[in-house]
């Protein structure tokens, strides 16, 4: 596998990770589903398994982006520059999460020069956080078999997630795992926003349906023990919480209908953000994620 593949292949992983990708709406979470603080590990990758899934392919996140006349900018990025100015092991997992998803951003739009330098940040901050091998030559080459198989991708990430978390325990910093997947998904977030001068229904609904997402990020994150730099990550996305507060949801009934014999669901709730809301999800997004990355 060259060098460029693997960027390829490890993006899409590292992505799913960090939540690279604006998701969709998956039906809510029912009280009494709450993480609750000391969660076990497969109570939490069930849940990042259902954040996962609300996430489109990086192909049908460019596409969304792509449509509403959007080019690719650098400056959306996170200054690969920046990533030897962070020594504490808290700053390496919130910037890995952040790098990540510029990663992502970048291999969608198939920049792929910026996508290897962003590839050797994400492999050296990896390495820094003693998780270097979570990520490894297995895990890209079975991503490389299944990368038209969702739920096989789901599958092999999903266990990524789990390895990274038990690593992370048995180093005593399991907490490390909130914080990059909060920072991953503000970041994500951060790069959808970036177009919202032009955005169109799609990407504008794209965006408030992140609300039922990040209800879920918020739980996962919470569930782990709060040390003082994940309450600090929790406390920096505070401002982002009470803008997306202002999205409204519309009921809608399912509808069912069929496909090649395949039944297919759809209907659900409706997620919608005036031009007001979604100024405002954008100026809390970006307060946010220049806190992170610091």
């Amino acid at each position: 596998m060259n060098k460029l593949r693997n960027s390829l292949i490890l993006s899409l992983a590292t992505g799913m990770i960090v939540l690279a990708g604006c998701g969709g709406p998956q039906g809510p979470t029912t009280s009494g589903d709450s993480l609750s603080e000391g969660a076990s590990v497969s109570q939490r990758t069930k849940r990042l398994k259902k954040i996962f899934r609300a996430a489109p392919t990086p192909m049908e996140t460019a596409r969304i982006v792509q449509k509403t006349g959007a080019t690719f900018s650098s400056d959306h990025l996170h200054s690969a520059m920046s990533a030897s100015n962070y020594v504490t092991a808290d700053k390496q997992a919130i910037n890995l999460g952040v790098y990540g998803a510029d990663l992502s951003y970048a291999t969608i739009f198939e920049e792929n020069a910026i996508s290897l330098t962003y590839l050797e940040v994400v492999k050296s901050l990896a390495r820094e956080l003693g998780v270097g091998d979570v990520i490894g030559e297995d895990m890209l080459a079975r991503a490389e078999a299944n990368r038209a198989r969702q739920d096989s991708l789901v599958a092999i990430v999903s266990e990524a997630f789990f390895n990274l978390n038990e690593k992370l325990k048995s180093n005593g910093q399991e907490d490390l795992s909130g914080m990059l997947v909060a920072a991953g998904w503000v970041e994500s977030i951060y790069l959808a926003t970036r177009h919202t001068d032009k955005a169109n229904e799609e990407l504008r609904a794209r965006i408030a349906e992140q609300k039922l997402v990040m209800e879920d990020v918020l739980d996962l994150v919470t569930s782990y023990e709060q040390s003082p730099g994940l309450k600090e990550v929790v406390a920096t996305l505070q401002p982002v919480v009470e803008a997306f507060a202002a999205v409204e949801k519309e009921e809608a009934s399912s509808e069912i209908s069929k496909s090649g014999g395949a039944i297919i669901i759809g209907g659900g709730p409706r997620y919608t953000a005036s031009e007001e809301v979604l100024a405002q999800i954008t100026e809390a997004v970006s307060t946010a994620r220049n806190q992170l990355v610091k």
